[in-house]
């Protein structure tokens, strides 16, 4: 192996070289990222750089942005092809996990398939410790006692700075902004539709449902996606799937919804932070497609 490869590994374990610089230098240094991701993995890196390593080879750009919300600054990955666009936007919202690898690549994966997509990090959702029973915050807790997600007004405030900060961008197609958030992100996916009449399309993934008379404020069309083995409580997420889809149905709001019997909490992501990404299990294919069919369905919208 390229001696100059060993010192520059050595020199991002050290903290000398950031990240980005790291994985932008390995694919030159190799001739690409074809040929940088071997090297990746020889040289005992996690699959998130492997995965990043990939989407240097598509035809898309990632970078770090900022948004203001309040008196705040709330940093952000961007990821999106290559061009000016305006192009289709989803917003993405991480797991309780905050901003991790699996949620970047989830947002190179919209860029892939010609999105441009903003993943905001949100202090309220990344795991701290302390937490009451060492996973769960205690809003987490009293969700899956009752199924129904109460989100703080100040975190959807957030959400809607993030839909405007888009919404002044020249390469955003401002008519179709959507959202798609997993777990703690999905019941904001789910809560931010109630309260967006603008939100073109929300995709959530094992989210918890807000309460059932804030369903009528929604004006999206939704995809739902569950596991079967979620929690079996009848008020927990999965649990609750049928009454929310009565509901919509009553309403005549736009509503798929499905559920993958041999798929576990968290099916969409493979592996734990940091060393996780997008997973290629079967429940996982399956609806990573049915979500890039859902969201082409309503291009038109």
């Amino acid at each position: 192996m390229d001696k100059s490869l060993i010192e520059l590994s050595e020199k991002f374990r050290a903290g000398q070289v950031n990240r980005r610089e790291f994985i932008q230098r390995v694919v030159v240094l190799a001739g690409g990222a074809a040929a940088a991701v071997p090297l990746l993995n020889q040289l005992g890196f996690d699959s998130g750089l492997i995965h990043e390593a990939n989407a240097l080879g598509s035809n898309i750009e990632t970078m770090d942005v900022e948004f203001p919300s309040g008196g705040d600054l709330i940093p952000a990955y961007l990821a999106k092809p290559v061009g000016s666009g305006p192009f289709r936007t989803m917003i993405v919202i991480h797991e309780i996990f905050g901003l991790s690898n699996f949620i970047k690549d989830v947002a190179r994966l919209m860029a892939r398939n010609n999105f441009l997509a903003l993943a905001p990090c949100f202090s309220e959702g990344n795991c701290t410790d302390g937490l009451p029973d060492g996973k769960h915050s205690q809003w987490m807790l009293d969700t899956l006692q009752t199924g129904v997600a109460i989100v703080p007004l100040d975190e959807q405030e957030k959400l809607d700075d993030a839909y405007a900060f888009l919404s002044k961008r020249e390469d955003v197609d401002t008519t179709r902004i959507g959202s798609v958030g997993f777990c703690w992100g999905g019941a904001r996916s789910f809560t931010f539709a109630t309260r967006n009449p603008k939100l073109w399309v929300a995709v959530v993934f094992y989210g918890s449902t807000p309460p059932i008379e804030d369903l009528a404020n929604i004006q999206a069309p939704m995809l739902a996606l569950y596991a079967a083995l979620d929690n079996a409580s009848p008020t927990s997420i999965t649990g609750r799937a049928a009454e929310t889809a009565r509901a919509m149905r009553d309403l005549d709001k736009p509503f798929e919804w499905e559920v993958y019997n041999q798929a576990a909490h968290g099916f969409f992501r493979a592996g734990t932070p940091p060393d996780d990404h997008v997973s290629d299990a079967r429940p996982a294919l399956i609806a990573r497609d049915l979500m890039f069919d859902f969201l082409d369905r309503n291009s038109d919208r």
